[in-house]
């Protein structure tokens, strides 16, 4: 089928995605015979982030015409190959490659997040216990340093981590999350939304690393600088801000590692932490969404989300908004059911 009628930036992305969407071609790119190969890796990792930008306002206006449908269902097919046969080059790239599909496409999301190294099993999430050591560290191959900038605001930030900040970064730092000129009453996006995601993973994979080179594990610690700074956050920002900053630490939920444990804490601690329920209601909505799509669903999302419904420590059943509406309780007693229960 062609598609002649198309405008040819858009004629050239649809033919470019279904050559790259055949197996074969992807397999000559993609096999990982030899480190060079990660020159034909990097190229198709831009090539995908093309796609997704390219997709991007039409997914986000929720404008989808037939040309456009067509390409976003080609995007799907695509990472489902990639998901089968090379899981690592998502597990890898995740970061980049979520960052650049819009939040609410979450079961694009969820396909690349479900990616996992070949010779990982995954234990059954049921029986996890998220306190256990999850190392090693994961592979990011995401160069997702660069929204950080490398001046002042970096060093500040490196600084604070280490407890040397001052009491006043992380106001300045709720500022550098919204983006200029826009105003609270505006419908258009007011937060940076690569910038929280590049922070959310820089201070944990930073205060991760800082853990295991002071103890010896990368367990989650509440009073470590890094998890402090996002404690407050959390607590401060407004219900849009927290909403992308519950995402942003979804984001790594993924499988048994370093930083799925780390996050999977951080976001129960959150829970108990952030003293309104209105906070307790947008993370569970975040992670209840990854759920009420189609598989496959990320592993640490589904560990952390059987921990907060089970565990008596969270009290999640006898919260107002799981019972204030029938139709959220019966939903929420439904995904628990095939997912929690086990």
């Amino acid at each position: 089928m062609d598609f002649p009628h198309l405008p040819s930036p858009v004629h050239a992305q649809v033919v470019d995605v279904r050559q790259q969407s055949c197996r074969y071609s992807i397999t000559q790119t993609m096999y990982r015979s030899d480190p060079v190969v990660i020159q034909g890796w990097s190229a198709f990792h831009r090539l995908l982030l093309s796609l997704f930008k390219f997709l991007a306002p039409f997914i986000r206006r929720l404008e989808l015409q037939n040309a456009t449908r067509s390409l976003f269902r080609g995007a799907q097919r695509l990472l489902l190959v990639l998901l089968h046969d090379f899981p690592d080059f998502l597990a890898e790239y995740y970061f980049s490659i979520c960052d650049a599909i819009p939040p609410r496409s979450i079961q694009l999301r969820n396909v690349v997040l479900s990616a996992y190294p070949p010779k990982l099993v995954l234990p059954d999430p049921h029986l996890v216990d998220i306190q256990t050591d999850m190392s090693p560290v994961p592979t990011i191959l995401s160069d997702f340093m660069a929204p950080l900038g490398d001046g002042e605001l970096r060093a500040s930030l490196d600084r604070y981590l280490v407890g040397r900040g001052t009491t006043a970064f992380p106001n300045m730092l709720k500022e550098q999350l919204l983006i200029p000129g826009v105003s609270s009453d505006s419908s258009s996006e007011r937060y940076g939304l690569s910038f929280m995601n590049a922070l959310v993973l820089y201070i944990g994979a930073t205060t991760a690393a800082q853990a295991k080179a002071r103890t010896g594990s990368t367990a989650f610690n509440p009073s470590d600088p890094g998890a402090s700074l996002l404690a407050q956050l959390a607590s401060e920002l407004d219900l849009e801000g927290q909403h992308h900053l519950m995402s942003a630490i979804v984001m790594h939920l993924r499988f048994p590692s370093a930083h799925t444990q780390w996050y999977a804490n951080l976001a129960l601690h959150l829970f108990i932490e952030v003293k309104t329920e209105n906070f307790q209601e947008i993370a569970t909505k975040v992670l209840l969404e990854r759920f009420i799509v189609h598989r496959p669903h990320p592993w640490g999302a589904l560990v952390t989300f059987i921990e907060l419904l089970r565990n008596p420590k969270y009290e999640f059943w006898s919260l107002n908004f799981v019972r204030a509406v029938p139709e959220i309780s019966t939903l929420l007693e439904s995904v628990s059911a095939s997912h929690v229960t086990g």
